[in-house]
């Protein structure tokens, strides 16, 4: 009996010595999360929770490398053509406001490419039907302030043309009226 007292207490005091590891979930950080949720409620439909977990994100965590993160996925959202809150003005707004915050974005490339798609797009929704054609038949341009500016000065360049169109139409039922009223004015030719 006192052997085997012997070979307890040796036990008990081997096991308090010992370090058992436990194995613990890792525990989901905030912005995983934050950001978790935000998608599942974009894959929903519902834009405007994900704005506003994501600007409580921001709101908790002022001043993080994550919280400055938020104005790409924000603006991402903006431009999505399935949100019906958003708008390619907007998100345009909010990429450059992404862009010129941080030099060291984690998303600045994507945003860089993300804003040139959604200026050309809002170029071909605001430009008329036939400049559409146009434009769509043309070779990708680089720089988007170009394809801006291209696209301006094609305009300005059809709506002259258009213009001294309507000028020669008018020249031409101008002088049809002055002929009609020679011959009403001399019905005996």
């Amino acid at each position: 009996m006192k052997k085997a007292l012997q070979v307890l207490i040796s036990m008990v005091a081997l096991a308090a010595c010992a370090q058992l590891q436990v194995i613990e979930r890792p525990v989901q950080s905030d912005w995983a999360r934050a950001m978790t949720y935000a998608r599942q409620d974009v894959d929903a439909g519902n834009y405007f929770a994900a704005d506003k977990i994501l600007d409580e994100f921001v709101r908790t965590h002022p001043g993080t490398p994550e919280s400055r993160e938020i104005g790409f996925w924000k603006a991402a959202y903006l431009i999505d053509p399935a949100n019906e809150r958003g708008s390619l003005d907007g998100g345009i707004a909010a990429l450059d406001a992404y862009l010129s915050a941080d030099s060291a974005g984690v998303y600045r490339e994507q945003a860089i490419v993300l804003r040139r798609t959604a200026a050309v797009a809002q170029g071909i929704a605001n430009a008329p039907k036939s400049a559409v054609l146009d434009t769509l038949a043309t070779p990708a341009v680089k720089d988007t302030v170009v394809v801006v500016s291209r696209s301006r000065d094609e305009q300005i360049a059809m709506l002259k043309d258009q213009l001294a169109k309507s000028k020669e139409d008018l020249a031409k039922a101008n002088a049809e009226l002055d002929r009609i009223k020679k011959r009403l004015a001399n019905p005996s030719n």
